[in-house]
């Protein structure tokens, strides 16, 4: 089988390393494994073959520096990892094309389309699929209203940027916080906060900035919660792996277990076919208070946890490597119940290393 080199973007995160190893451990071909970040600082540019340093994703210059490099390393595959990457090379695929460079993505119209909170659930209610109770506020006002509309104050509300990586930005706003309490006894980057501090922050925002935000309200989802990772083919899933989060921390699988529950992977093939959705695909869900499943989020991108897809019977993120490459995606056989505890794990770098850390590292 043909050798082919592999690029991965935002390889400095905490949980690239399991992703690096997902793709070092195939065994039916060498793969050489390029990394690219706007950090250097992280373990992954030094799990990698070769590293570049890249500026951000958002930035004008950001697909100008992955085309030279793709152009010049002779780059097969390119892995978006993180959100406004995939957006933006997303708009690029058939130029990238042209060079022999596939992108694991889907196109900027689907993308955009699923990744936007609150065109994701405007797209849902537009094709009749069940979705949480929201709002898109456009202004102050509105967004008070919207609050009450949800249940404030007797149940809490989310509140989400349409469009943001990650956990950032997202508040859970509920009544009657001790805020000395808040202070004093949660973790820093507590996700709660009262009506009356999210309304003073919206209001004393930047002044150049006169536009009310994109944000979401949700109606809060209490229930068990699942992240759910896809493999998927023009609209029809072909490996769907639910993973009920026991440990939830917003944004994170910390602690999760294969859960091969019927109604989410229903619920995910509906999904799929509604965005007509390609490649790694992350989607996830969490029960009402009514103990009805929802979809919140959608993410066409591989996820933190995909590396616990291959430990249950899936190498998922390079399956995509070979749905890009039109290759045959082997049977599969998953192990419900799998359960996944991620913990973090040091690497020591002394001085004499760095001198071979340089040789493989370019900047651009």
């Amino acid at each position: 089988m043909k050798d082919i080199t592999v690029l991965l973007t935002s390889c400095n995160g905490l949980v690239s390393p399991s992703q690096i190893d997902c793709l070092r451990k195939v065994k039916e071909r060498k793969i050489k494994i390029i990394g690219t970040d706007a950090s250097d600082l992280g373990v992954g540019s030094r799990l990698v073959d070769q590293f570049f340093k890249v500026p951000k994703g958002d930035s004008e210059d950001y697909v100008i520096s992955m085309f030279k490099i793709c152009e010049e390393s002779n780059v097969d595959i390119l892995i978006p990892a993180a959100d406004e990457e995939f957006l933006a090379l997303g708009k690029e695929k058939s130029k990238f094309k042209q060079i022999g460079t596939e992108i694991v993505t889907n196109d900027y119209d689907i993308s955009i389309k699923s990744s936007d909170k609150g065109l994701f659930l405007n797209f849902l209610k537009e094709k009749g699929l069940p979705c949480a109770n929201y709002f898109i506020p456009k202004s102050l006002e509105e967004f008070e209203k919207a609050c009450f509309d949800l249940g404030y104050p007797q149940f809490p509300v989310v509140m989400k940027p349409c469009l943001g990586r990650g956990n950032r930005g997202m508040r859970i706003i509920k009544s009657g916080i001790n805020k000395r309490d808040l202070l004093l006894k949660e973790k820093a980057g507590s996700p709660y906060a009262t009506l009356e501090d999210i309304k003073e922050s919206l209001v004393n925002g930047d002044e150049n900035e006169n536009k009310f935000p994109s944000i979401v309200l949700m109606e809060y989802l209490p229930g068990e919660e699942y992240s759910v990772d896809v493999l998927v083919k023009e609209g029809k899933p072909l490996i769907i792996i639910p993973k009920l989060r026991l440990m939830p921390v917003p944004g994170l699988s910390v602690v999760g277990q294969v859960d091969m529950n019927e109604l989410v992977i229903k619920k995910v093939t509906e999904i799929c076919e509604a965005f007509n959705l390609s490649y790694n695909v992350n989607i996830q869900f969490k029960y009402s208070k009514e103990e009805k499943l929802f979809p919140y989020e959608v993410n066409t991108r591989i996820a933190a946890s995909i590396a616990a897809c291959k430990a249950a019977g899936a190498n998922l993120i390079y399956y995509g490597v070979k749905l890009a490459l039109n290759e045959e995606i082997p049977p599969t056989k998953i192990r419900n119940g799998m359960k996944m505890i991620r913990y973090y794990k040091e690497f020591y770098e002394y001085s004499d290393d760095l001198d071979e850390q340089n040789d493989k590292s370019i900047s651009f």
